[in-house]
């Protein structure tokens, strides 16, 4: 018998078997949790998202709810384990893993994590349910109540009731805190998946809620990516192969354990070509519309002009000082604000507003397994939302306030518009350059401006090419645009006087400041200049291609996106050692691939630091948020009553928030900002 050491090699584990494993350590603390079904849901549908987490050192937890053991038993799951001992540690550069049993919410579970790396793999090993919840034990079986509860498929089992299986994931959530939550799609909303997938997806919300825990979730969509179009450059591919590779070399025995595949399954390599995810919204405010109508102070449903406006804000739906609240009948009321789950809901950005409370076992629940907000006869009530009996969708409608255009005394008129803070009061203003000079309206923080608006500076740029923000990170807004030989930049730190900036970039008119550089395309592609050196980010757009450069991901660092004609395609800093090229962003339907206008404005509406774009369509403010890696769904950020001219994103009120606003024709339109 092998000595009971806690590093445990990967071959074999000591040839001893899991059911050898000493005490293992509890969880602690990581930057991102990933709650799975099988032992391959996070290779094959969460890349690059998934290397990057292993390589980021935050900290990554990975729980697998089943054993994926395909109704085969306990010694099935364990080349399942060991392939995915060697995929992270490949991808973490180490293979010091400790191996062993620990109690978490009085549940026996498998615990491997890597002795000088955070990175962290939880078997909880609820058997396999098969694609249809077919098996015996399924997790299907266990919501609609045709079991009440199961034994574990593990060398030291365990049972689990429903509740028991959501408050052992709750446990890990507790004791990870993480600042991101990565599940799998929560109900059979984009097609047909697997049960096991979207039943776990469901259980990573109410567990969440169970824990108060408040961190950003993105769900991954599963086998329905098939009928969207492949978004991952071959390079990007290549980079995420290799933790497939060291799996299926244990998983389909194609080479040695341990070594990894001259080649992948293909219909794998189908799957983790493609990156769908939806993200789920922290802040939003405005009336709460349906396609029904508004619903109302006493939750009816009626016309949307005298209804309230409502406040989602760290799970909570609030009206005034009030807080909306379901019960397993569905039936919805207001009551006092608490962290009881009955008030918690999770709003997606397809509008779905999804409950935190598990449904009671009933019929029907093999493509539906959360309950959502619905509109119905009655007023507002929770219903089981899946393909069956479909999930309807929301948007928040937010109070719009005017300014008289002609009061501004200044033209602000079309996409020569910016909003920034020029007066440091911490609210944003409308600017624009006339005749050489920079012109503001002072904001008042509710969406309103000063009038008239006043002369600042002198700027001789062209109008266009104006750019507000802090390029130097003194916590400053400052001023740039480009004239005939270069760009020219007035810093509030030296009292905005106009300074030449550089000369290598001054073809573009797409400006951004990000991190102590302007960045444009030119005729050599997207490129990036601060006063002593310039550099190339990308020489893939064509010139004359609508850009956006800013910083997609959060990093800091300078990113870019483009108008192409399958979609949005960006390139982010983070990969440029990798490729450079743009890689299709954009979220696809069925195959309908999601559009933005080609005079987009980029900002960050929700705060999580990645920038944003939005885009006019009709009467409708689209945006698509973005997620590091790619664009969510388009979502509604407002319907005016009238289609506007030009949109345009910016801080209104200092929260760290881009608001809008448009040009309606006679006045200046903005959302009440929250």
């Amino acid at each position: 018998m092998c000595g009971m050491r806690w590093l445990v090699a990967l071959v074999a584990l000591c040839a001893c078997g899991d059911n050898e494993l000493p005490t293992g350590p509890p969880p602690t603390a990581s930057g991102d949790l990933v709650i799975v079904a099988h032992q391959d849901d996070d290779l094959y549908f969460m890349q690059p998202d998934l290397l990057e987490a292993v390589q980021s050192g935050r900290g990554i937890t990975t729980v697998y709810v089943t054993a994926g053991d395909d109704g085969h038993g306990a010694n099935a799951p364990d080349i399942r384990y060991s392939g995915l001992r060697f995929a992270y540690g490949a991808a973490a550069g180490s293979n010091a893993w400790h191996c062993g049993f620990v109690a978490i919410a009085g549940h026996t579970v498998q615990h491997c994590r890597l002795d000088d790396r955070p990175v962290s793999l939880l078997f909880l090993a609820y058997p396999d349910g098969g694609v249809n919840g077919e098996f015996p034990h399924s997790l299907l079986k266990l919501w609609n109540g045709q079991i009440q509860r199961a034994e574990t498929v593990a060398h030291e089992t365990t049972i689990y009731t429903q509740d028991e299986l959501i408050e052992t994931v709750a446990e890990v959530v507790r004791a990870t805190h993480p600042s991101t939550v990565r599940t799998l799609d929560v109900a059979s909303t984009h097609g047909h998946d697997h049960v096991d997938h979207m039943i776990v997806g469901a259980i990573a919300l109410f567990a969440m809620a169970r824990a108060q825990s408040h961190a950003d979730v993105i769900s991954y969509r599963g086998y329905s990516i098939l009928a969207e179009p492949p978004n991952k450059l071959p390079a990007v591919l290549d980079a995420t192969s290799s933790m497939v590779a060291y799996y299926e070399a244990c998983s389909a025995k194609c080479a040695p354990c341990g070594a990894v595949c001259d080649a992948i399954d293909p219909s794998h390599v189908a799957w983790f070509a493609r990156r769908y995810a939806v993200g789920f919204r922290r802040l939003v405010s405005g009336r709460l519309q349906s396609k029904s109508g508004c619903v109302t102070a006493d939750l009816a449903i009626g016309p949307c002009d005298a209804a309230p406006a409502w406040h989602f804000d760290r799970g909570a739906l609030r009206l005034a000082d009030r807080c909306l609240e379901t019960d397993t009948t569905g039936a919805a009321r207001l009551s006092s604000c608490s962290v009881d789950v009955a008030q918690r809901f999770y709003i997606d950005d397809e509008g779905h507003i999804w409950s935190a409370i598990t449904p009671p076992p009933q019929d029907a629940m093999d493509y539906a397994h959360a309950s959502c907000l619905a509109p119905s006869a009655g007023g507002i009530r929770s219903q089981l939302c899946g393909r069956d009996p479909g999930a309807p969708s929301w948007t928040f409608s937010p109070p719009v306030v005017s300014t008289s255009r002609t009061a501004l005394a200044r033209q602000f008129v079309g996409s020569d518009v910016r909003i920034g803070d020029l007066d440091g009061d911490g609210l944003g203003d409308l600017c624009a350059v006339e005749a050489g000079m920079l012109a503001c309206a002072s904001g008042n923080g509710a969406g309103g401006f000063a009038t008239p608006a006043t002369a600042r500076f002198a700027l001789a740029i062209d109008p266009s090419t104006l750019m507000l923000g802090d390029l130097d990170s003194d916590g400053r807004i400052d001023a740039c645009g480009s004239d005939r030989t270069g760009i020219v930049c007035a810093l509030a730190a030296n009292g905005f006087a106009v300074t030449r900036w550089s000369t290598p970039i001054a073809a573009g008119v797409s400006f951004a400041a990000v991190d102590r550089s302007v960045c444009s395309l030119d005729d050599d592609g997207v490129a990036c200049a601060s006063p002593n050196e310039s550099h190339t980010l990308s020489t893939w757009p064509m010139a004359g291609t609508p850009v956006w450069p800013a910083d997609f991901d959060g990093d800091g660092r300078p990113d870019w996106c483009a108008a192409s004609p399958p979609g949005l395609a960006c390139g982010v800093a983070a990969e440029a050692s990798v490729s450079t090229d743009g890689a299709p962003w954009s979220y696809s339907q069925d195959g309908v691939v999601d559009s933005i206008g080609s005079a987009a404005a980029s900002g960050d509406i929700d705060g999580d630091g990645r920038t944003d774009l939005c885009s006019l369509d009709g009467n409708a403010i689209e945006c698509v948020r973005s997620q590091g890696r790619g664009f969510g769904p388009r979502l509604t950020l407002a319907t005016l009553a009238t289609p506007p001219a030009a949109l345009w994103l910016g801080d209104l009120d200092g929260d760290g928030r881009a608001d809008a606003c448009v040009d309606s024709g006679t006045t200046i339109d903005c959302l009440v900002p929250y």
